[in-house]
C-alpha cells in the first residue's frame, strides 16, 4: 500500500509524537510498502521576511536533511507542502495519516486524497485550540487510533465509530540496561526538560531544590529541544539528545523524575524504566498506561511537590525498595512490544483495504 504521515513541519529536535511516526514508517517500509512523509511547512522561516521562493527553496533543503536525531529509513520518501508538485510526488495514497489536531487534520481532510483517511491520536492537544475546535476533529470520518485508554475514552465519546487503542512501543533491544543500578551513583536523577506548562517542570525544579538540600551531593541530568537555560552547576544538560545519548543517561541514574501536569503517554517514563532507572513520577492520566504504584514505580498526585521529594528520597534511602522498582520497571517495560503495536496497526489498516 501507499502511505503517508502528515507532520506539522520540520522536526530538528526530538519530539515524541514525531518519534512514533517515524517509528512505525520505519517498520511499514520494511512491510514493504510504500511509505512518504509530507511536512507542512508553511510557517517555515515566518518571522523572517524574504521572498517566498528562498522559503520554499530552504524548506525544501532542511526536509531532505532532517531529521538528524532520528535514523529514518532511506527508502521514505520526504516531502514539503511548499514543493509545487508535492500532491503530485506523493501519488495515488491508499492511506493518509494525520498526527496532530493543528494544521494536519486539515491538510488531510481538505486537501489531500487518499482511499482511507486516519488519525493517530497521541495526546488532547488543547494547547493552541480551544476544546470545542479539538472536538470537531475528532467528528470527522476518519478511522481514528490512539495511544491510550484515556484518551480512547475521550475520543469514542464524540467520534462516529470507536478509536483503535495501540499503546505507544518500546524497543527493548535499543533502550535497555547496560549499567545495573547498583553500580549507578548515589544521588542521581534525569528528567526531560520542556518549556510548556503541562509538563509540569516548575514543580520538577522545586523538587530538586529540595532533594538538593537533602542531598547536597545530588547530580541531575536533563535533555530537552530547546536551548540551555541557566541551570545550577549541579545539574547538567543535553540539548537535543540522540537515542544514544538518552539510553546512556537512563543508565547514569538511579532515578527518573516526571513531574508532568497532564500528558497523553509520557514516553520517556517508559523509556527511562526499560533502562533501568526508577521512575518517580505524578500520578497523570497517561503514565498509568504502563506504571503501577510501588511495583515499577513511585507516583504521587500532580502537583505535590513533598509527596515526590519523599519517594525520591525513598529510592535513594532503601536498597531494596530501589531494587524492586528497577526490575519491575525493566520487566514490564518489555510488555510494550513493537512486535505487539505492529500487529494491531496492520490490522487496523487492512480496514482500508
Amino acid at each position: 500500500m501507499r502511505i503517508c504521515f502528515v507532520l506539522p513541519g520540520v522536526a530538528r529536535q526530538p519530539v515524541g509524537g514525531y518519534k512514533m511516526a517515524y517509528e512505525y514508517a520505519n517498520r511499514l517500509v520494511k512491510e514493504n510498502h510504500d511509505v512518504s512523509i509530507l511536512y507542512l511547512n508553511q510557517d517555515f522561516l515566518k518571522k523572517y521576511r524574504m521572498p517566498s521562493y528562498l522559503k520554499r527553496i530552504g524548506a525544501n533543503l532542511i526536509t531532505k536533511i532532517e531529521p538528524k536525531w532520528f535514523l529514518l529509513d532511506k527508502r521514505i520518501k520526504k516531502v514539503s507542502s511548499l514543493d509545487v508538485n508535492y500532491k503530485k510526488k506523493l501519488g495515488k495514497l491508499d492511506i493518509c495519516f494525520a498526527t496532530s489536531a493543528e494544521k494536519t487534520v486539515e491538510e488531510v481532510n481538505n486537501n489531500l486524497r487518499a482511499k482511507k483517511k486516519y488519525y493517530l491520536i497521541q495526546d488532547y492537544e488543547n494547547w493552541n485550540m480551544s476544546d470545542s475546535e479539538l472536538i470537531e476533529t475528532y467528528k470527522l470520518n476518519f478511522k481514528k487510533i490512539v495511544i491510550a485508554d484515556w484518551l480512547k475514552k475521550i475520543v469514542d465519546k464524540y467520534s462516529n465509530e470507536n478509536s483503535i487503542l495501540i499503546p505507544n512501543a518500546i524497543d527493548s533491544k535499543i533502550y535497555r540496561v547496560t549499567v545495573p543500578i547498583q553500580d549507578r551513583p548515589s544521588h542521581t536523577i534525569a528528567l526531560l526538560y520542556h518549556e510548556a506548562p503541562h509538563k509540569g517542570l516548575k514543580n520538577a525544579f522545586k523538587v530538586l531544590e529540595g532533594l538538593k538540600k537533602q542531598y547536597p551531593d545530588l547530580k541531575v541530568i536533563m535533555f530537552g529541544k530547546f536551548d540551555k537555560p541557566k541551570l545550577p552547576n549541579w545539574i547538567k544538560y543535553y540539548k537535543g539528545a540522540s537515542q544514544e545519548q538518552t539510553v546512556k543517561i537512563y543508565n547514569s541514574v538511579k532515578v527518573f523524575l516526571c513531574s508532568t501536569i497532564e500528558e497523553g503517554y509520557g514516553l520517556t517514563g517508559i523509556e527511562a524504566m526499560s533502562c533501568g532507572a526508577c521512575l518517580v513520577s505524578t500520578n497523570y492520566k497517561g503514565v498509568r498506561e504502563y506504571a503501577i504504584n510501588g511495583r515499577n514505580a513511585l507516583l504521587s498526585p500532580v502537583g505535590d511537590v513533598e509527596a515526590q521529594i519523599n519517594n525520591v528520597a525513598r529510592i535513594f534511602e532503601n536498597e531494596k525498595l530501589q531494587n524492586e522498582i528497577s526490575e519491575n520497571g525493566i520487566l514490564d517495560a518489555k510488555k510494550f512490544t513493537w512486535e505487539e503495536a505492529m500487529k494491531k496497526f496492520n490490522d487496523a489498516i487492512s480496514l482500508g483495504k
